[in-house]
This record gives C-alpha cells, structure tokens and sequence, in this order.
C-alpha cells in the first residue's frame, strides 16, 4: 500500500488521507518530472521535486510491486547448487533471473542486458516472478548443471581482461554479453565439428533421418565427451555437489525411456487373495512365489514357463503404490514376515501385496511399476527410493473451489505433485515444515469424504484418496515422512521460523518460565522424564505441547542439552571444528569476531539458523543473570560440550561461546529494535507473572470483548507487528460479532478500568503491552474491545472537531509533586502549535511549563487514589 498525507506532520501522526493498494499496479514514466502509478481501478499522476527522486521513487514503487509477487521457492532451489549464488556473467552475488535457453542464472543488471539480445538468443525468466514457467524438470536441469558447467561451454575461452565484474557499467555489460552469447566469441568447440555451419548441416541431416532421437543424444553426448576431456574446462568450483557421471543417464538410458514402454520381470511373492486391509502384514505363509511380467498389464504366472497366467492387473486399476523398507527385527518374531513388499491399491477397495527378497529387486519393481502407470514426468523422481506414488484428488489455495487430479510422489519428507491437467503447476511439500497436519472425518466434509489438510508456510492444501483404503495409506505414509526421524539436524520438524521444533518449543517454554529461575541449566531434571519427553519429540514434535503444569523447567533444559548432544553432525560441524578453534586463539577481538561471522556464514543454513536462535535465547538468559544467576561464563561451560559434543568442557570451544553470547548483537546483525524489545520482553516475563509466550515467540494476551468478565474473555497472539486494527478484527472474528456499521476500538486500560485510551488503528499492540512491565501494578491492565459513538469515532483520530488554538481553566496535579504541589489548583491552558503551555495566568506570554504533544498519551477516566474534585 502506498499512503499519502497531507503534510508531514500528519504522516508523524499516522494520520493520512488515504491508500493507494498496489497489488496489479504498474508504473509509467510520463514528461519532464513526472510519472503515474496505473492500478486497476484509477490512475495517480505524481510530479518529484527532481529528475533523481523521481527515479529514486519509481524504483522504490517498482520494488514494492514486484515484492508483493515474489515466490522465493524456485530461487532457493536453484541456489541449493552454489555456483548459482554468482551471476554467471558479472559475478553478483544472489542472481534472481535466468536465461532458459542459455541454462544460466544471471543478475538484475545482466538481465536487462539479456533483454537486448532479443527472445530468439535469450529468454529471460525471474525466479522469484515467473514460477509458472519453472517446471521440476527445468529446476532439475539448473540445478544439476549450474553456471559452473554452463560457462564450460560458454566461457571456455574467456581472457581474464575481457571478464566483467559486479560493478561495471551498462555498455561494459552489454558489449561483453554480445560478444558471449550473439557471437559465441568465449564458447567451446565442438570436437567433431569446426564451424557453426557445420554444427548446423549435422542437425539438419539429423532432423530428415529416420533416428533422430538417437543422433541427437549421439551429437550432444559426444560434445560433453569434448567437455569433459578439454584441460581448460575441467575445474569445478570449490564446494560445487555435481551429480557423479556414473548416476547420469547415458543416451541409450534416455532414448528408451521416452520411446518404449517400460517392461520387467522377475519372481515374487504374491499373497493369495487380494485383502481390504492396507498396511496388514501377512507372514510369509500368506505368500505364493510366482513370475511376474510387466508390459501393457502386470501378469501373475506359476511359473516362467507357463503361458496361463493366474491373473493380472490393468494400470487403469492401479490407484497408488506403497513400498514396505521395514527395518531388521532385532529379536526373532513368533510369524516370519517379508521386510520388503510392494502394496498395490486398486479400485474397488482392493489391496494387491507383492513380496521380495531384498532391497535391490524391491526398488526395480517399484521403479518399474511406477513409471509404468505415470505420465513421464514423473519418472525422473521414480528412479530413486520412494514411499508411495499415485493419484489424489487436490485443492490449493490459488483455486480453492475446484478440485483438481494429479500424480503424487512421496519421496522422503517432500510431496511432489505432477498435475495431470495441462494448466496445472507442479509443485512440491516439504512436509518438515507443516505446521498442520490433520485428517477431516467424512462426516465434517461436504461430499462425505475423508480429506488431508497440509498447512506448509502459509499455503494450505486439500488431498483425497480415490478410495478409502487408499486415502488411508496416503494418510499414514505422509504423517510417518512429517514426523522427525534420526538426529540429523535435516531431518528434524521445523517451525515457522525454520529452526528445528523442539529447540523452538524448548526456547520458548524456558524464556517464560526459566529467566527467573535461579541455577537453569545447571540443575538436573529426572532421566525418567527427560527420556519420555525426548521420545515424544522424537515421534512427532509438532504436536508436543510443552506446559507448566505438566513439565518441570530442569527437564525442559536438558532435553534442549540432550537434542545438541545427540545431534549426527554437531550444529558447529565437524568440518568447522579446527576453524573455530583456530579463530578462539585470535588475539584481536575485532579480529576475532570477523572470524566467527566468516565461520557462521559458512555453516549450513539450518544450522545458521538453529545457532542463531540458541544464542539469542542464551544472550537473553544472561541478561537476567541477577535473577538466575547465570552469567555468560556459566552458561558457555554447561552448552560448549553439547555444542561442539567434546567429552572434555574445552577451553577454545568455551572461549567461542562467550564471545557468542557477549556479542550476540553485532556478530548476527541484530537492530537496536530488536534489541530494545528483547529487553522490555525481559522485564515483562520477570515482573507479570500473567505473560505468556507462544512457540513462534509471540505474546499470548488476554483481550476483553466490551467488559472485563471471564465470559467476555478472548486469548490469543499478539506478533510484535500486530496492529489495533488487526487485534480488533481477529476479536471480533473470534467472538462471531456480525459486520456492521458500528465502530469498534481497540482500548488500553489501566488501574482496572479506572483509565483507558483508545489505540490508534495503526499502533502496534505489543509496543504498548510491554510497557506494562514499568507500571506499579502490571496485571492491573489491560486490553478491552468495544464500539464507540460513529460521531465520536469519526472524529477521534482525524481531527475534524479540532480547535485552534484551545484555551481555558483545568484543574490539574502532577506526578510526582513538583510545581503544582499535592493538590488539584486551577490553572489556565493552552493547547498550540502541537504543545501544551501552562500559564500564571490568561494574559501571560511565557509559559511556566510545556510539554510536546507529539508523543503524548491521553488517558481518560478516575483515578480515584488521587481524590479528584469531582
């Protein structure tokens, strides 16, 4: 949104005209010092008070507009290869657009450059604005190729006097792109052809024969031979993951794979009748050893050598496939069952189980089976270890009305989702960062029908099975990939803020319960405990909720100890041990500091995260050492071993952590904001008892719905950038108060009700809120909702009644006794310029006493303490 006011000082006040909404908007430059913002509805024409602000403002506008549109999805898969952090031609870092046909990614600058060449040499896509274009496949391509490899062939021949860098000019960039891409001047030669017509006569004779698929793999498999064989193109940048040559798929793979169809045979192990029950193991009594051949249907024979068969399976039968990895079974079981089996789901409620011999045959069967009834764009992911693929029914927020139909892949914890109708989008779940998990029962859904609904970062979506058996299977398999498996810190749940749930959920519960306690972390919480409350955030830590009434803040401590400890790779990583090491001997701190920026910056982004959490929790936790008596030297002694997991305390590893936490504020690039309301939280927590505080670190307060009674009582989050205006709607949503023409106010009130102030709409809740922590009495106040007069809201913060200058006799006191004495006197005031002056007397010129205005709070009520006059 785009606000105007009057004058300045009405924008200090917050009080503005009106609000342009920029969503859809475009921006037009027109003459001389002026441009227009086009939304759908109107046009805004606007004149700067010189060429540079107009600039400065359409490019503000600009940024703006395109911000609203960003989908940051696409970019951090493509970056998830390094050599795509850097432009590929300037060497900017983080480039957000892409050349698709040239397979680079490339910055803003470069990219307009790009633009010049024309569509048929370079076609630019953002990767933030333009995802519909970005399919898994061409993900896949970036990815797996990156910059490093594409400027093997582009820039094979690139002198180093001829390289642009992030800060050359416009026409340096233009000219050097030209001379890359439109004249191919950097590019590596093919091996078996010398000049570009005789590339083009081989395609050309490619296109009339009768293999064309095979001539083409042929040519371009031979020009990567080339590659891979020129000593000038064989560095690969430093720390670049390329997939092994040896796992990519040769011509022949890929000829075969798009033109014939998918074909196998083998024996397995079939149980004897089809069951109704997904997920019921049979012992391998249950199972009969037949031969198996898959070509247009799934056949069943006795044997290889008969021509009967005993029956089989047509693909359109086929809903979805699970496949069975079970784990070996530590103590012999009384019914010997197959460790790897296939689960068919058929139409008709009926479930085909297969059993094999080994992990190997298993994955060639599902491999096999998955592709044989998928479209194709699937099998790029089915060539690898999965759960569970088929179809479901879907709906996603962008259609929300319409179910749509398409292939589904569990692989690991993503969901891939391979729409079958040509105008739908591929997309993928990372199911670590649901924040909702949950199975609707059929008799809570319109058509009677179970329904999945996954929540993951703000998009929501809605599955069915095609069966009920089906949707059960899906159900299970997907809840089982959401859950945390393993101490690797990847594979761990994650919060809104992307940091492991259980070191969010442990934070969260110490920060409002522990900041006063005296001795955390250094006392013990019972084993028992501790080991019960670590499996049940080992199982599904989504759904841990952590209580005082039922957790003890010693067995909360340990167990966000134990998680560091137990950790498959410590949170500093191994690989960065000996740096960090290396950076404690460092005897400028100055010096030091830099270091550990350079050494966290390196870290794996989770782990950068998850650190950066830790030590912020830790920093406040020291802050509060009169209270808890924990100062930062403790605490680095009890965390430094779970950390960095040496079995000694470890003097160097001690070292870093106290210069973590001492200097948690400038090493991890934290604004004097933040740092502010970190300490009025702080003294919140210690002094209202009544705070509470929610996983995602936002408050949880008490709001009143037109009076203070336990029925009119709603609880609910305030974030640190709520507004009135949105806590006044939530309440009103909450409560199922109809819309109307009244106006609702959010008030502030003090004393128990004795003083209140209407919120400004645009004033943030949770500013105010913490300023309750200064008050005598902090539980005394608090939040009440209720409508005003529509003459008295008119006007309360527009200023239409306002009369200039106000003047008149007020009995007054202050607070404390200074001037005025004890007692209300009668004394005349006057209200200009935005202060109020205080005056001997009505004639008087100069004030005796003044207060700004600007940042003044006014309350209004009885307070009864004072014995007002009336």
């Amino acid at each position: 949104q785009q606000w105007c006011h009057s004058e300045l000082q009405f924008f200090k006040m917050g009080i503005g005209m009106f609000f342009i909404e920029m969503r859809g908007s475009t921006i037009r430059e027109a003459k001389n010092r002026s441009f227009e913002l086009i939304t759908p509805s109107k046009t805004f024409s606007f004149v700067a008070e010189s060429e540079r602000e107009k600039r400065e403002w359409m490019e503000a506008l600009q940024e703006a507009i395109a911000e609203m549109l960003y989908d940051y999805e696409v970019a951090e898969k493509i970056w998830s290869n390094k050599a795509n952090k850097h432009c590929a031609d300037c060497w900017a870092q983080s480039p957000d657009w892409a050349s698709i046909n040239l397979c680079v990614v490339i910055c803003k600058q470069c990219a307009g450059q790009h633009r010049s060449l024309g569509s048929n040499i370079s076609k630019v896509q953002s990767l933030k604005l333009d995802t519909s274009v970005w399919s898994n496949e061409i993900v896949q391509l970036f990815i797996m190729l990156g910059n490093d490899r594409a400027n093997r062939f582009w820039a094979a021949h690139l002198p180093v006097t001829e390289a642009i860098h992030p800060d050359s000019s416009a026409e340096q960039r233009r000219d050097f792109i030209s001379r890359k891409y439109r004249e191919g001047r950097y590019r590596l030669h093919h091996p078996h052809y010398a000049t570009q017509e005789d590339v083009l006569q081989a395609l050309c004779t490619a296109v009339t024969g009768p293999t064309l698929l095979k001539t083409i793999l042929k040519f371009f498999s031979s020009s990567e031979a080339g590659l891979a064989s020129d000593p000038g193109a064989s560095e690969v940048a430093p720390g670049t993951d390329l997939c092994p040559r040896a796992q990519e798929p040769g011509p022949e793979g890929v000829y075969n794979e798009i033109t014939q169809p998918v074909t196998h045979s083998g024996y397995l192990y079939r149980a004897t009748g089809p069951t109704k029950l997904p997920g019921a193991k049979k012992s391998k009594e249950d199972f009969q050893r037949i031969w198996c051949t898959l070509e247009r249907a799934l056949l069943f024979f006795e044997t290889e050598k008969c021509t009967e068969p005993l029956g089989h399976i047509e693909s359109g039968d086929l809903l979805s496939l699970g496949v069975s990895r079970a784990q070996a079974l530590t103590s012999p079981s009384p019914t010997e069952r197959f460790r790897f089996t296939l689960e068919l789901f058929l139409t008709g409620e009926k479930v085909q189980q297969l059993g094999s011999d080994g992990p190997e045959t298993l994955q060639a069967w599902a491999s096999a089976i998955g592709k044989w009834f998928t479209p194709v764009s699937c099998h790029c992911l089915l060539g690898y270890e999965f759960q569970r693929v088929g179809q479901l029914r879907y709906k996603c927020m962008l259609n929300p009305e319409r179910w749509q139909q398409a292939f589904f892949i569990l692989q690991k914890a993503h969901l891939f989702i391979c729409p079958a109708e040509e105008d739908g989008a591929e997309d993928s779940i990372n199911l670590r960062r649901l924040q909702e998990l949950s199975l609707v029962p059929p008799m809570e859904t319109p058509d009677k029908k179970e329904m999945l609904i996954l929540v993951e970062m703000g998009r929501t979506f809605y599955l069915q099975g095609l069966s009920r058996a089906d949707s059960a299977a899906w159900y299970t398999d997907i809840q089982a990939s959401a859950g945390g498996r393993g101490n690797a810190l990847r594979d761990q749940q994650l919060s809104r803020g992307d940091i492991p749930i259980i070191v969010d959920s442990c934070i969260a519960f110490i920060t409002q319960y522990g900041l006063r306690h005296e001795g955390i972390y250094r006392k013990n919480g019972a084993k028992s405990r501790i080991k019960v409350l670590m499996e049940e955030f080992r199982r599904d830590a989504r759904n841990v909720k952590l209580r005082i009434n039922d957790n003890f803040i010693e067995d909360v401590t340990d167990v966000l100890k134990r998680f560091f400890r137990e950790l498959e790779d410590p949170i500093f990583t191994l690989e960065l041990h000996p740096h960090w090491k290396e950076a404690a001997e460092i005897s400028s701190k100055p010096q030091r500091l830099e270091r550990y920026k350079e050494l966290i910056h390196r870290l794996p982004r989770l782990n950068h995260k998850t650190l950066a959490a830790l030590i912020g929790h830790l920093y406040r936790v020291q802050k509060c050492a009169d209270l808890n008596q924990m100062s930062t030297k403790n605490l680095s002694l009890l965390f430094a071993p779970s950390l960095f997991q040496t079995d000694g305390k470890g003097e160097h590893e001690v070292k870093v952590m106290e210069d973590l936490i001492d200097n948690y504020v400038s090493i991890f690039n934290i604004d004097e904001d933040q740092v502010s309301q970190m300490d009025l939280e702080n003294s919140l927590i210690t002094t209202w008892k009544d705070t509470q505080l929610s996983q995602a670190g936002d408050l949880i307060i008490e709001v009143y719905l037109e009076q203070k009674l336990p029925d009119c009582c709603v609880t609910l989050k305030v974030s640190p950038t709520m507004t009135a205006e949105e806590l006044t709607n939530q309440v009103l949503e909450m409560r199922n108060v109809a819309a109307s023409l009244d106006i609702w106010l959010t008030f502030e009130a003090l004393e128990n009700g004795e003083l209140e102030r209407p919120l400004h709409p645009k004033e943030k809740v949770l500013e105010q809120a913490l300023q309750w922590c200064k008050l005598p009495e902090p539980s005394a106040a608090y939040l009440l909702v209720r409508k005003v007069p529509i003459g008295e809201g008119s006007c309360l913060f527009t200023g239409v009644k306002r009369e200039s200058p106000k003047c008149g006799l007020l009995k007054c006191r202050e607070e404390p006794p200074k001037l005025l004495g004890n007692k209300f006197q009668e004394r005349y005031f006057v209200i200009r310029d935005r202060r109020l002056l205080l005056l001997k007397e009505k004639r008087s010129v100069k004030p005796e006493r003044e207060w700004a205005l600007d940042a003044a709070k006014v309350y209004m009520g009885i307070k009864k303490k004072l014995k007002p006059p009336a």
